[in-house]
């Protein structure tokens, strides 16, 4: 951007992943402040979170640092029954394949690296020296918003005005109805979600060993998605794969919802009960019933997504994130989608962006991200409620192929 061209005064509401990247990427070139609702901690717990190479090639661009985030590359998947009985294996590299990779990480320390590349001094992060770091306001969340003139109500009741609001508040956002016409709402899709971590040192204290699918990611040192499918018509599905340099494991237990409870619709991280699950997962082998008991923590989760909304922008606001396409993580693609939204606003950093053209360039943004999302939602709800794992990762190519913004802008120029 040249020296003339407007420093934007930029607002994000929440921190979480959307957030925090939007926040990375629009410091390049624009004065950011992110106004968080909890505490510095908020949204981080002991679960994984995986990201495809439709966000690693953006997080790379960024500067994220797989060896903070004590990140696992992964080299493919394998599939075994509820009896541990080997249905398939593939191994390939998604770098080769996609040039970027497939990446494991604990929630709390990918956003933790998110937050890094957020507020970071310039010169740590290889930045221009302009490019300040953006500024974190804990305990004051956005209650109320104004999109045409770009004010937003605190909850100290004072109000902030700026040239750009990325409203990036979450499933249950508390401005989504302010940028649409009719209130909207996520909608719960009969599916629960528990969500554990548990460490390779307390697997062996409770096993004697670990088991061979994780010990032979040990000794390889290289991690891959491992999946244990109930094939018996009820949707049960455990997907395991390794955090923090292979010394933690991930484990989501996917079942038909039993109970719905409000702690598990208001919340991703609501308290779980351990007996509950292995109730429903009592035909399953006791080495991955014992790997959930000695689990410090068991959230639990009912799945919920969103109905593709009629706009994404009013005035000088955008959704993003789980605020504008919440979706159930059974293609693994909420975060995602959350980094590649954060990359749709480079359109903001490009030269010649002025306060007055904000509104028509969110407007592009929403063009190009809207549809895609919207199309990878769709293809996450397709394989909701079958058994295949082979099905429910068939769709790789068209999520994981995306170009980003600047390159799906440039393809659309080309075909027109």
């Amino acid at each position: 951007m040249a020296a003339n061209d407007t420093r934007l005064r930029v607002a994000i509401v929440g921190s979480g992943i959307a957030g925090l990247a939007a926040a990375r990427i629009l410091r390049e070139q624009h004065d950011v402040t992110v106004y968080e609702r909890g505490e510095p901690s908020v949204a981080t717990g002991g679960q994984g979170i995986a990201n495809f190479p439709n966000s690693t090639h953006i997080l790379e661009s960024m500067g994220f640092d797989y060896s903070r985030a004590g990140s696992v590359e992964l080299g493919g998947w394998n599939s075994v029954d509820k009896h541990g009985k080997y249905l398939y294996n593939i191994d390939y590299s998604m770098r080769e394949r996609y040039g970027a990779p497939l990446v494991s990480h604990m929630r709390v320390d990918f956003r933790t690296e998110l937050l890094r590349l957020a507020t970071a001094p310039a010169g740590n992060l290889g930045l221009d020296a302009s490019a300040a770091p953006a500024t974190m306001v804990w305990n004051n969340g956005a209650i109320d918003l104004d999109a045409e003139s770009g004010r937003i109500t605190l909850e100290d009741g004072s109000v902030v005005e700026a040239d750009v609001v990325i409203v990036a508040d979450g499933i249950h956002s508390r401005l989504r109805n302010k940028i649409l016409s009719e209130p909207v709402s996520a909608q719960k899709t009969g599916l629960t979600c528990c969500r554990v971590a548990v460490s390779a040192e307390r697997v062996e204290q409770a096993l004697g060993k670990l088991p061979r699918w994780w010990q032979d990611q040990r000794e390889k040192g290289q991690g891959y998605m491992h999946l244990i499918e109930a094939l018996d018509g009820t949707s049960r599905l455990t997907v395991a794969y390794p955090l923090r340099n292979l010394t933690w494991m991930n484990m989501a237990w996917v079942f038909q919802t039993r109970k719905e409870r409000a702690s598990t619709t208001e919340s991703w991280h609501a308290d779980g009960d351990k007996d509950e699950i292995l109730e429903v997962y009592d035909d399953f082998g006791d080495d991955l019933k014992t790997m959930l008991r000695v689990a410090d923590q068991v959230k639990l989760w009912e799945l919920q997504d969103l109905e593709p909304l009629p706009t994404w922008t009013s005035g000088r606001a955008i959704l993003i994130g789980d605020a504008a396409h919440a979706m159930t993580p059974l293609q693994g693609q909420g975060s995602n989608m959350a980094i590649e939204d954060a990359d749709g606003l480079r359109l903001l950093t490009q030269p010649g962006v002025t306060r007055d053209s904000v509104p028509e360039i969110l407007k592009t943004v929403e063009s190009v991200r809207r549809p895609r999302a919207t199309k990878v939602l769709m293809n996450t709800r397709s394989t909701s409620k079958i058994s295949s794992a082979a099905d429910r990762y068939a769709k790789f190519d068209e999520n994981c192929t995306y170009p980003g913004i600047l390159g799906t802008l440039k393809q659309q120029a080309a075909a027109s």
